[in-house]
């Protein structure tokens, strides 16, 4: 398939996700020059993942104190590595496209769900957790 575009950079066949797909690797280029220690990636992983902003938290005041503690130390691990001073900055930049990858994710999970319920209701454990509160796996055969 790959050929057929002229591209042979990456061999991928026609999902519909190539948007997604686009949008994952910009991020991660533009992760990879930031080049953030393991120490770094882990506390803006937390940060991100510790989002105050999502509709189902029914405390979100604790959330958004716990996220604002790691952003601190993420704060900190960056002064501690004499990394330029914008760094933080340009890491919290990075956060709309993140936004917009995760919407365009569950966009296509969502149609994912629909044409092939009985995968959805397969998927790893983790992952149905994460995505369980914007998703339902319920399944399609006891409506």
């Amino acid at each position: 398939w790959a050929e057929q575009r002229g591209d042979t950079s990456l061999p991928c066949p026609p999902s519909g996700c190539d948007d997604l797909i686009g949008a994952v690797f910009e991020l991660g280029r533009t992760l990879c020059r930031l080049q953030l220690s393991d120490e770094e990636l882990a506390l803006f992983t937390a940060a991100v993942l510790l989002s105050p902003d999502r509709p189902w938290l029914t405390e979100s005041k604790k959330v958004q104190k716990l996220q604002d503690k790691i952003y601190v130390a993420l704060q900190h691990e960056i002064q501690k590595k004499h990394s330029a001073e914008d760094k933080l900055s340009k890491m919290v930049s990075k956060l709309p496209l993140m936004k917009t990858i995760c919407n365009l994710h569950l966009d296509k999970l969502e149609f994912f769900r629909l044409l092939h319920p009985e995968t959805a209701m397969n998927f790893p454990p983790l992952y149905k957790e994460v995505f369980n509160s914007e998703l339902q796996y319920s399944d399609p055969r006891e409506s």
